[in-house]
């Protein structure tokens, strides 16, 4: 259980610092921002935040050094800038970098100019972010009191703020990692709610692929802590498979590759701990260690190639299989030996799982070794986890302390409220005194206010006629100045009509150019479309076709060794009785019975050889199809074979396809052609090759032959489709048949 636990928080910090850095690994991502970058009148703020950008994208995905590079071109641009969130921003990513390549005094370094220059801005949101950094290192410089105040007050400069959510759900994430190591699961469920909705909120893939799985981790936990709660077993393993789906889903936009074998470990893990070692578990263990597997190796995300590795180790050793074990064990230490930051405890697994194998198989020279090998990095394990765990104590002691003190404060604070109050109460009955007074004051003004009214009425009576004598000769005046702004706008109108009526031609222009450009990426989308699913299932033919080929192998062998060997020992006990038999009629029998064995040994040794001859394993392609063809003709059938310049360096995959191809061509003809000469030529030219098969028979109609869809020539087809060959067909009713294949020696 604490295995499972130290691999869940692993995983979890894994994922944290992997999400903190969203770049992708397209080249086209690093191609457009350079093609922005190259535009002369953009700009300078959209010109630096564009070369931060692509600074980090090469950081991730090009080289260290080239990265950082355009992070310093960015600053020295920035010189200019008043505003010094422009150069804290970029401050804050190279301390970031710099703590990545573990060089932590340029890191702090860096960080405290980004402090620096940060007040010398207004920017709420670049405030926050700079306090995001910050508490991203504490937090990985084992300071988690720090980093957590650190984040609040990030949270606290982000409320509000427009485009700041992105940074919040940073800051859920990091704020999950530190309670996940404290094993705090009351916070962990707060956090990785309100990353998750926050991620929902924005909708960026990586923030949804983040938050499914550490919400999915949560859940895990819950369980492991109560084996009762199945629901958080099954809510655990659906945010899980919802994650690793996101990022199967949109391959191609992830912006971090290493989230597929992560996701597919952890739920191969989950499946490991919790279920029984029975079919249908077995089988999703596999498939989700299949795919961290391949995953893994295409990322080159070493850790996960060892665990699944260490995985499979485990298996074979409760499977009693101790040379897979040893195998797959030692296939774990050669990986985390190509992993500059490799893990002490997924090395140390390893070293035990040999020791144990080894002790199994008695060589306990070597059983002996690699446990001290585990004993020593067990060693260092314990020791860091002692003093993790001792700052962990202390970290938690000053949380609590500060907590303590922050309700003493809140109690004191209380305490005033209740007294400012009560003054307040007593300020209140004073003021009711007076306002009583002021009203019986302001009745007395109100009785002398309406005798002065009364007295303006009248003044305003004569005021009005003066007014309405004025007012008409106004109105007058006014009419022709109406008159003449009538005319004035109408040549506006006019004008603006024409303008409007141009405005219309050129949108619709626009729209029209607009369509024509849609359509065309529309048709580009289709072919690539297209093209995926023909590479889609070439792979799958090749798996079907090589998995042909494994059992033929296995039958031809099986055949071989197993029968021919048995029929062979039948027709030696058969001689055996020959000197016992006296009477002509019973020897007339033992002897047909000898010979039909030879017949069927022989017919054995011909079955098998079709399968997979020998001397297409040993000599190649060419002198396989030499010995295919000189069988035919000593059974009769007219086969002529010519094989020119064939240098046997193609790959023996590829040779058994051609030789499939042949073989099926071949028996077509003496099948179906009633051919009086059959000829089969290969031939080398470069890194070409081409085979040929041509019959004189009665040959047929291309065109019906096509629309029959036999499985015959369908089965050529894909199998020159899986070459990436091209195939020329020649044939009509009455003149013979002409199949010519051309292919490269390799893919």
């Amino acid at each position: 259980m604490q295995s499972g636990t130290r691999k869940i928080v692993q995983i979890i910090f894994t994922l944290i610092f992997l999400h903190a850095f969203t770049v992708s690994r397209a080249q086209l991502l690093e191609d457009s921002l350079r093609q922005v970058l190259a535009q002369r009148n953009i700009p300078l703020a959209q010109r630096l935040e564009t070369m931060d950008r692509l600074g980090q994208v090469v950081f991730f995905n090009t080289g260290w050094e080239e990265g950082l590079d355009i992070l310093r071109q960015s600053i020295s641009l920035a010189a200019g800038m008043k505003d010094g969130q422009y150069r804290a921003h970029t401050y804050a990513m190279l301390a970031m970098s710099y703590n990545i390549m573990g060089d932590a005094p340029a890191s702090q370094l860096y960080l405290d100019s980004a402090i620096w220059y940060v007040k010398r801005s207004s920017s709420k949101l670049m405030k926050g972010y700079v306090l995001y950094c910050k508490g991203w290192l504490e937090s990985r410089a084992h300071k988690e009191p720090q980093a957590i105040q650190t984040f609040q007050q990030a949270l606290d400069q982000l409320e509000g703020v427009h485009e700041a959510l992105k940074y919040q759900q940073s800051i859920y994430t990091e704020l999950t990692g530190v309670y996940f190591h404290w094993y705090d699961l009351v916070n962990v469920e707060k956090y990785t709610r309100l990353s998750l909705q926050a991620a929902n909120q924005t909708g960026r893939l990586s923030d949804l692929i983040s938050a499914n799985q550490v919400r999915g981790s949560y859940f895990i936990n819950l369980y492991r802590n109560d084996n009762t709660q199945k629901l958080a077993l099954d809510s655990g393993l659906y945010y899980m498979r919802h994650s690793l789906q996101l990022a199967m889903n949109n391959r191609e936009r992830l912006v971090t590759p290493s989230d597929i074998p992560f996701a597919a470990i952890s739920i191969a893990n989950i499946f490991l701990e919790n279920f029984p070692s029975t079919h249908p578990y077995t089988d999703s263990i596999d498939h989700y260690n299949d795919i961290a597997l391949k995953e893994s190796k295409l990322t080159r995300q070493y850790v996960v190639e060892a665990g699944v590795y260490n995985t499979l180790s485990t298996m074979c050793f409760s499977k009693g299989d101790y040379d897979a074990a040893i195998n797959y064990a030692n296939g774990a230490i050669a990986v985390s030996a190509q992993d500059p930051l490799f893990d002490k405890f997924n090395l140390s697994q390893s070293f035990l799982i040999l020791a144990e194998a080894y002790e199994k198989k008695a060589d306990t020279a070597l059983a002996l070794h690699n446990y001290k090998q585990y004993m020593n990095l067990y060693k260092e394990l314990f020791d860091a986890e002692k003093m993790n765990k001792s700052k962990e104590l202390e970290a938690r002691y000053e949380v609590a302390k500060k907590e303590k003190a922050l309700l003493e404060i809140r109690l004191v604070a209380e305490q005033r409220n209740r007294e400012l109050i009560q003054a307040r109460w007593l300020s209140a009955q004073k003021d009711q005194a007076l306002l009583v007074a002021r009203f019986a004051a302001s009745e007395k003004d109100k009785a002398l206010l309406q005798a002065k009214f009364e007295t303006e009425q009248q003044q305003q009576a004569l005021t009005m006629a003066n007014y309405k004598t004025v007012k008409r000769e106004q109105e007058l005046k006014a009419m022709e100045e109406t008159m003449q702004h009538n005319r004035r706008l109408q040549r506006i109108y006019s004008a603006l009509a024409i303008a409007l009526f141009l405005a219309a031609i050129f949108f619709y222009y626009a729209y029209k150019q607009r369509t024509k450009t849609l359509l065309q990426a529309k048709q580009l989308h289709e072919m690539e479309v297209d093209k995926m699913k023909q590479e889609h299932r070439i792979s799958n033919l090749s798996a079907m076709l090589e998995g042909q080929e494994q059992e033929r192998t296995r039958l031809a062998r099986d055949l071989h060794d197993g029968l021919g060997g048995l029929l062979s020992g039948v027709k030696i006990q058969l001689s055996g009785l020959t000197p016992m038999v006296k009477e002509a009629p019973q020897q007339a029998i033992v002897g047909k019975t000898l010979h039909h064995l030879d017949n069927a040994v022989d017919e054995l040794r011909r079955i098998a050889k079709s399968m997979m001859p020998e001397v297409l394993l040993s000599y190649g392609l060419g002198e396989a199809t030499k010995e295919y063809c000189n069988g035919l003709q000593n059974s009769g059938i007219p086969v002529t074979c010519q094989v020119y310049k064939y240098k046997n360096d193609m790959d023996h995959g590829r040779q058994v396809t051609l030789y499939r191809i042949m073989q099926e061509l071949v028996n077509n003809a003496v099948k179906h052609a009633q051919a009086s000469q059959i000829l089969v030529q290969l031939q080398q030219s470069g890194d070409r090759i081409f085979l040929t098969v041509e019959d004189d028979g009665k040959g047929f109609d291309i065109a019906a032959i096509n629309k029959l869809h036999g499985a015959g020539l369908a089965n050529i087809r894909s199998r020159v489709e899986m070459l990436k060959g091209k195939m020329d067909l020649q044939s009509s009713e009455g003149a013979g048949s002409s199949f010519t294949i051309e292919c490269s020696i390799k893919q």
